[in-house]
């Protein structure tokens, strides 16, 4: 049997589909997935001035600040996506998007935060600002989260599992799962991308927050009008890259063979799939 909870999380609404174990089994497994995710959002909200990441935010200005286990390893991963993009995925965009509005200024944030991912001195489980900045991992934090309560779902031992939140989503298990976005200009519409089996995928688009992504060099808004979606095999990956892609897609498909990953750009009627091999235009068919 197929078991289905939903959430909100992250944001969003979180939906958890789990078969392979009598139902007891599955109602157990699913609500751990939930806490996992629960303890995700807790440590990394920008938004919550009692988050892990405000905290780190304010004492990382001054010296070097502790990081949980969560927080060490998505800030690394973030350092990483980073540097393969050479910024274009950028984890101090924070500073930007309080300065626009997008992010709120929680009291001992500094009043002038720079964005420069190469003033973050990680060490382990520690981490200091070399200048005055804010990091903001929503741009991987979602993905990781995704990440972090399918696993608990695969420990349980079941047959297969999705989360899906909000169009981060991951899956294991036999068979195949359609994958579909919202259309860009017309969100009402969706659109039929692909199927997803083993794996992840990560959309990035402007639907219904205008103006909340942004390029990290000069703060101007990305995915306007248009949407960026991709596949990859965690949905940590595939959620970063949504931005390196959306920043620069004529630069994407480097960034994207690092990372073995593939993406969907949608733009009006035109759409395009991209990896190693570069960009190829298809089709845009769109589903009622």
């Amino acid at each position: 049997m197929m078991l289905r909870r939903a959430q909100p999380w992250l944001g969003t609404l979180v939906e958890i589909a789990a078969a392979g174990a009598p139902a007891d089994e599955l109602n157990a497994a699913i609500a751990c997935a939930f806490a996992r995710i629960a303890e995700v959002q807790a440590a990394l909200s920008f938004q919550d001035a009692a988050s892990e990441l405000t905290r780190i935010n304010c004492m990382a200005q001054r010296g070097w600040a502790a990081l949980s286990p969560d927080a060490a390893a998505v800030l690394a991963a973030a350092l990483e996506f980073a540097r393969a993009s050479d910024g274009l995925f950028d984890p101090s965009v924070g500073g930007l998007l309080v300065e626009c509005g997008r992010l709120p200024r929680h009291p001992g944030f500094p009043d002038h935060a720079i964005t420069d991912w190469r003033a973050i001195a990680l060490d382990g489980n520690r981490v200091r600002y070399a200048r005055p900045l804010l990091i903001d991992l929503s741009g991987i934090a979602k993905g990781y989260a995704v990440d972090a309560a399918l696993a608990v779902l695969r420990e349980a031992g079941l047959a297969a599992a999705t989360v899906n939140a909000g169009g981060d989503l991951a899956r294991f298990g036999e068979g195949a799962a359609p994958l579909s976005v919202r259309h860009p200009r017309q969100p009402t519409l969706t659109v039929q991308l692909a199927e997803l089996r083993n794996g992840a995928a990560a959309t990035s688009a402007n639907y219904f927050q205008p103006g909340a992504l942004r390029y990290p060099r000069s703060g101007e808004v990305l995915c306007a009008g248009a949407s960026v979606t991709v596949l990859a095999a965690d949905c940590m990956t595939a959620d970063a890259l949504t931005k390196a892609v959306a920043a620069d897609p004529a630069r994407a498909p480097g960034v994207l063979a690092r990372f073995g990953a593939q993406a969907i750009l949608l733009e009006g009627a035109r759409g395009q799939f991209g990896d190693a091999g570069g960009w190829r235009a298809f089709p845009v068919a769109r589903a009622a």
